[in-house]
């Protein structure tokens, strides 16, 4: 591809860098809540927006008909086991939309090729289904498509070190360098396959405890967004919310402060911007963090550590329940809200309305 088609793609990723920094968090958090709800253990998911400079590179080596086949976005989960590929892999088919023509899904030819070389990992490039894509928070993001890697903490390993040894080879011993890689990545394999062995044998020993000391597992319903309407009857549900939430803002050193029920209500408004924005979308994630909150009292620790932070400005604040869980989301959350446009978002308003700020 010539310097100039570069240059213009180039510039034109730069200016849309921030929605695809955007995205990249949003889906990566996205991911991550769909993991822990399905119950899968995972190492690590990591999320990023290609870096402009890296980009370059990658065009540089193209032509013009491959452009299609460059990913802007990706995000990566590391796993312990490779059966828990295949249950990520029935959970992604179900919330987005697979452009299989460029996936590598664990049933491929190609993983399952005797004769191949190397430890490659489960990828799928995929983009938001009509149903998440049409909803306000994510409609911005419909044209956009992502690459997810499933990878186990052996197939990380692998291609971390295979490409800093491949670049030491010379020509002469690139036969005996090929068949010993080959061999590695197929130790790597069994290795993987040998600690999911392992895990079931200690499972199996599990099954000796009496049934009646079992728990039935209980099937995890699907989590949909939230309505205003949805997140304000679980306050209501839970008459006990508010008035702890109350306490614990008054305990934190903020003055006591009683709203009547418009100025009440409109708090709830910014409390349900700001759960959005920061991908707290679903009442199952509502409750978790709420629960989060709950834990250690944490909840209280961090109210108590804004009021120490800001003591002389504190003394004007108006924290009612709605607004201490706002200041909460607020800053524990804050890496998925740095870069959003919080005035737009109702975010600035609402911080500035407990701070007295006009």
């Amino acid at each position: 591809m010539n310097k100039r088609r570069i240059d213009e793609i180039g510039i034109k990723y730069v200016e849309s860098l921030k929605l695809y920094e955007e995205y990249a968090a949003r889906i990566r958090n996205l991911i991550q809540d769909l993991v822990e709800v399905e119950g899968v253990e995972f190492y690590a998911i990591e999320g990023w927006a290609e870096p402009p400079a890296e980009l370059l590179n990658i065009l540089s080596t193209l032509e013009e008909n491959d452009l299609p086949g460059v990913d802007l976005v990706t995000v990566r989960v590391l796993l312990r086991f490779p059966a828990d590929v295949l249950r990520i892999e029935a959970l992604i088919k179900s919330e987005f939309d697979v452009d299989s023509s460029r996936s590598l899904p664990s049933d491929s030819r190609v993983l399952k090729d005797p004769g191949r070389f190397g430890y490659p990992a489960v990828v799928y490039i995929l983009s938001l289904s009509k149903s998440r894509s049409t909803l306000r928070e994510w409609e911005k993001y419909k044209d956009l498509n992502f690459r997810l890697e499933l990878r186990t903490l052996l197939q990380e390993a692998w291609a971390t070190i295979l490409p800093k040894v491949n670049r030491t080879v010379g020509t002469a011993s690139e036969d005996e360098f090929t068949r010993e890689l080959f061999l590695l990545g197929a130790m790597l394999e069994k290795a993987d396959k040998g600690f999911l062995t392992l895990r079931d044998e200690i499972k199996s020993e599990a099954l000796l405890i009496p049934p009646s000391a079992q728990k039935e597992p209980q099937p995890v319903a699907a989590e949909t967004v939230f309505t205003d309407e949805e997140l304000y009857q679980l306050f209501r549900d839970d008459t006990s919310l508010l008035g702890k939430w109350n306490s614990n803002a008054i305990h934190a050193g903020f003055p006591e402060f009683t709203p009547d029920a418009d100025y009440l209500r409109e708090s709830f408004s910014y409390l349900s911007d700001i759960f959005r924005a920061s991908g707290i979308d679903t009442l199952q994630e509502v409750k978790r963090f709420l629960e989060d909150m709950d834990n250690d009292e944490k909840g209280s620790r961090q109210l108590k550590i804004l009021h120490d932070t800001f003591r002389d400005n504190a003394k004007n604040w108006r924290v009612d329940p709605f607004s201490a869980l706002f200041l909460l989301v607020l800053n524990f959350k804050w890496d998925a809200l740095k870069d959003k446009d919080l005035t737009a978002l109702n975010i600035k308003k609402g911080s500035d309305r407990i701070s007295g700020v006009d």
